[in-house]
């Protein structure tokens, strides 16, 4: 695993048993129990996306996920993510949760 810099950076998971995971983490992914939302290759930054509430927050500019996640049903919203991504953060570096 050469290109993950943190677990949250290749794999979350957003509730209702779906793991969002990119193409590296999903090999060794735990899949029995979980539905994997699977991120490919080009996309693999977006697998760091938080569900909050309703909605799953996820890095603009990456369509692939965002369709895989509504036809899961899932209510999302793209960010403007790319200062960011410059320097490895993602929208979990980026969130408190209590």
């Amino acid at each position: 695993m050469q290109n993950v810099l943190h677990l949250k950076s290749g794999l979350a998971y957003i509730g209702d048993n779906h793991l969002v995971v990119n193409e590296e983490l999903s090999r060794h992914a735990p899949s029995r129990g979980f539905n994997l939302v699977r991120v490919n290759a080009t996309e693999s930054y977006a697998a760091n996306c938080l569900r909050i509430n309703d909605r799953v927050l996820v890095p603009a500019g990456f369509p692939g996920l965002r369709d895989s996640l509504e036809r899961f049903g899932y209510a999302v919203l793209s960010l403007e993510m790319s200062e960011f991504e410059k320097m490895d953060g993602g929208l979990s570096c980026l969130s408190l949760r209590f």
